[in-house]
């Protein structure tokens, strides 16, 4: 039989979704290091001069296995937990939490458009905010329908696009120049503006990209998995799911180890041109093994965070998660004073490799987490929640304690 949530229980569950927000970002930072330092923009050629390029091989291949996309999907994941937090707090005060979230959603995609378009276009903000339009037209519906949903947007369709992409058109090129030699000297040795040009090249080819379309619907499956896991786990006890907790967890990880290394490895050829079978076949493998990871470590977090003892150690996340908009923000600013050579930093594009990424990715987050805790001691939102909850209300929101 259900019981009632008490005040202690309900606070429990928000630090660990909080926790988990934290330990998403901790991902999300290490994958996003690739970018920023120049890495994914750089030729075989360029890699293999770098001082750590063995080592680099072997960093780069864990990277590809157990944190590229695995962490950014749990962090979608998390927007639609939060989406169901949020009406449901809403349906309790008895306000109209879907008009509130919609604005809200239109000031996240503001924020978005800001980051992606003035400092680096693989921006996922405005993304989470034009698929959470759709969030609330799944808000009463069962939660088999939305999981289910949620699956075959997360696996099956961007599986079918990839396979049909064999079959169309290539893709788009950036006025037949190679885009990622572009960026690598443009982010290198450019001016503001012309970093801002290529940004916007870049950002141009993205959104035009197929293989973008697929991962977009990717990131609206893990929304709607996100939403249906929540309106399943949250209401209740979270003791009475150790049990799916565990299968997902013994399950997952070998399905989700197992998927990325075949994928990661390059085990499966997909040179033949025109080859739908395979095409579908690698993508749905990459897809499964991303999602299944993503469930595995969700899923152990949550056995590890109602082990009481171990469990608060995850608290020391908490923070980060709580201020998780100023902390993405952050890393950008960052990963752009530290790499890129307009700014008036260390200018180390293209000089770094994933050996040496390890080191500023550990520091970086250790950072992150003092400076989140240190904050919220004093103060009761992260800067940019403060400035997104005043704009959505319209109305200047107390910031300290």
């Amino acid at each position: 039989m259900q019981t009632q949530d008490t005040p202690k229980q309900t606070a429990d569950r928000v630090e660990f979704v909080d926790s988990l927000r934290g330990f998403a970002l901790l991902g999300v930072f290490a994958a996003n290091l690739l970018i920023f330092s120049g890495f994914t923009y750089m030729s075989e050629v360029q890699r293999a001069i770098l001082p750590t390029a063995e080592t680099d091989k072997i960093v780069y291949l864990l990277e590809l296995i157990f944190v590229e996309n695995k962490f950014m999907g749990l962090f979608s994941f998390l927007f639609g937990v939060s989406f169901w937090l949020f009406l449901s707090r809403a349906s309790m005060r008895g306000d109209d939490g879907t008009r509130v979230f919609l604005r809200r959603l239109g000031w996240l995609f503001v924020i978005g458009l800001v980051h992606g378009w003035l400092l680096w276009c693989f921006d996922i903000l405005r993304f989470y905010a034009l698929w959470g339009l759709l969030l609330p037209l799944f808000w009463k519906a069962s939660s088999r329908t939305v999981l289910g949903l949620g699956c075959f947007f997360a696996i099956l369709a961007p599986a079918l696009i990839s396979g049909f992409r064999v079959l169309t058109a290539t893709e788009p090129s950036a006025a037949g120049v190679n885009i990622d030699e572009l960026a690598l000297q443009a982010f290198t040795n450019g001016h503001y503006l012309e970093v801002l040009r290529v940004n916007w090249l870049y950002d141009w080819h993205l959104t035009l990209s197929v293989g973008q379309i697929a991962y977009q619907l990717g990131v609206f499956g893990r929304l709607l998995l996100g939403l249906g896991a929540a309106s399943v786990l949250l209401p209740s006890d979270p003791n009475a799911h150790r049990k799916p907790f565990w299968t997902l967890f013994i399950v997952g990880l070998p399905i989700g180890i197992g998927g990325n290394i075949i994928i990661g490895g390059g085990y499966l050829d997909t040179a033949a041109v025109g080859s739908f079978a395979v095409s579908f076949l690698k993508r749905f493998l990459a897809e499964t093994g991303n999602l299944a990871l993503t469930l595995a470590y969700a899923s152990g977090l949550a056995l590890l965070f109602q082990a009481r003892r171990l469990g608060r150690l995850l608290l020391v996340l908490a923070p980060v998660g709580r201020m998780a908009l100023t902390c993405y923000l952050l890393q950008t600013v960052f990963g752009v004073w530290l790499f890129y050579g307009f700014m008036p930093g260390p200018d180390l594009m293209g000089k770094v490799g994933p050996a040496e990424l390890v080191t500023v990715w550990l520091a970086g987050y250790s950072v992150q987490v003092l400076l989140a805790s240190l904050w919220l001691r004093r103060f009761r939102f992260g800067p940019a929640e403060w400035l997104w909850r005043s704009l959505t209300y319209w109305k200047i929101q107390p910031l300290r304690r």
